[in-house]
């Protein structure tokens, strides 16, 4: 899991005491918010201790693009000419299932 924000981790984790493991992060974050989008990236953290928020916002997974539609992300992972070029870098034309997503409705009759 990924997230765009990562303010709300840092709110959620204001009163952890640290140095915390990672299962003591995310059972906090279990407490706060069961089932929310901050409790699945805690759960994708490394293995490890942890002195601070700061170090955990480090190593949370985080979007590069949150702008970017799925089509748009799946689109640029298979369709670029730069290989050694991140993801969200790629230059790529709109994919055709957004372009088609966008088009008026033909009228009939």
């Amino acid at each position: 899991m990924r997230v765009s924000d990562t303010r709300r981790i840092e709110e959620m984790l204001g009163d952890l005491a640290f140095p915390a493991s990672k299962q003591q992060i995310v059972a906090h974050a279990h407490y706060r918010r069961p089932g929310s989008a901050a409790e699945r990236a805690l759960a994708a953290l490394p293995l490890g201790d942890y002195d601070n928020v700061e170090q955990v916002l480090r190593s949370v997974p985080t979007e590069p693009d949150p702008g970017r539609s799925p089509a748009e992300r799946d689109y640029q992972r298979t369709h670029h000419r730069k290989p050694l070029l991140a993801e969200h870098m790629r230059d790529s034309e709109e994919p055709p299932v957004q372009e088609e997503l966008h088009r008026e409705p033909r009228r009939r009759g």
